[in-house]
C-alpha cells in the first residue's frame, strides 16, 4: 500500500520592520511575501504599483484570486448573523508571482480611521485592467458576489477547472468539482499537496499599533498559499493553452 504524502510544510513570520508584512514559506521551494492592506488606499496604490513594476506594467497580468470570510472561523466575529454561504467578504486575497496582497473589505474593526475618496477605487481599477487576467476556483461566482457587495468588477475571469479541462496533458481526468488543493496536485504535482485545516482561527489575540486585531497566523498562511496555487495553476495552465 502506498505511504500517503504529507502535505507540504508552511511557515509564517511577521516583518518587525514593515507594517502589516509577512514572509510565508511553501515548502522549500516558495518564499511569497505578503502584505495585508487594511481599507487604505494609498497602501494598496503602492502595493499594486510595486507588483506593477515588478511584474511588468503593460503586459498581461495572471492575478491569482480568492475570498473568505470570517464566518465559522474560531474568533471570527463578525456583525454577519445568517448562513455561513452567504456571509459577505471580509478579505479579498490577490497574487501574482512571488507576492500576495491580503485586502481587507471589512473595516468594521477599523472604524476609528478615516478614509477619503471612492471606496476601493485602486481595486476596481486594478481588476477592471483589460490587461488583468484573473484566475480562480469558482472565479464566476467570486466576481459575481464581489461585485453585489463591494462595486468591484473583474472585466476577465477566468475558471481554472474549465483550463484543466482544456489541457490535452490531463485528458482523460475528470475535474468538475475539483478543489483547489486536488487541483494543484493534478497540475503542479504531488509537492504542492495542500490540505487546509478545518479548525483555524480568523482574529489573532494581538493588535497593531492601533490597537485594531490582527489578522491570525493561520488566515495570513492559507489565505496566502490558497491564491498562491491559483496563480501558479493558472498561470501554467494558460502557458500550455497559447502553446
Amino acid at each position: 500500500m502506498a505511504k500517503k504524502k504529507a502535505p507540504m510544510e508552511i511557515s509564517v513570520e511577521m516583518d518587525k520592520k514593515i507594517w502589516h508584512t509577512y514572509v510565508v514559506n511553501i515548502g522549500e521551494e516558495f518564499m511569497i511575501n505578503t502584505t495585508w492592506v487594511v481599507q487604505d488606499e494609498e497602501h494598496l496604490s503602492f502595493c499594486i504599483g510595486e507588483i506593477r513594476e515588478i511584474y511588468g506594467k503593460k503586459t498581461n497580468l495572471v492575478v491569482g484570486l480568492c475570498a473568505d470570510t470570517g464566518h465559522g472561523y474560531g474568533r471570527g466575529f463578525c456583525n454577519y448573523k445568517g448562513m455561513a454561504k452567504d456571509a459577505p467578504f471580509q478579505l479579498l486575497q490577490l497574487c501574482v508571482g512571488s507576492h500576495c496582497l491580503l485586502y481587507n473589505l471589512d473595516d468594521v474593526n477599523y472604524s476609528r480611521r478615516t478614509f477619503t475618496g471612492t471606496k476601493h477605487k485602486v481595486l476596481k481599477g486594478f481588476l477592471y485592467d483589460k490587461s488583468t487576467t484573473v484566475v480562480g476556483v469558482g472565479i464566476k461566482d467570486v466576481a459575481q458576489k464581489l461585485e453585489r457587495e463591494t462595486g468591484v468588477i473583474i472585466k476577465n475571469p477566468v475558471k481554472l477547472r474549465k483550463l484543466a479541462e482544456a489541457e490535452k496533458s490531463l485528458k482523460g481526468k475528470d475535474v468538475r468539482g475539483s478543489k483547489l488543493g486536488d487541483l494543484a496536485k493534478l497540475v503542479l504535482g504531488e509537492q504542492m499537496h495542500f490540505v487546509k485545516p478545518k479548525k483555524t482561527t480568523w482574529w489573532s489575540d494581538k493588535y497593531d499599533e492601533y490597537e485594531d486585531p490582527l489578522l491570525s497566523n493561520d488566515v495570513i498562511m492559507y489565505a496566502t498559499v490558497e491564491t498562491f496555487l491559483a496563480y501558479e495553476i493558472g498561470s501554467k495552465l494558460l502557458r500550455c493553452s497559447y502553446r
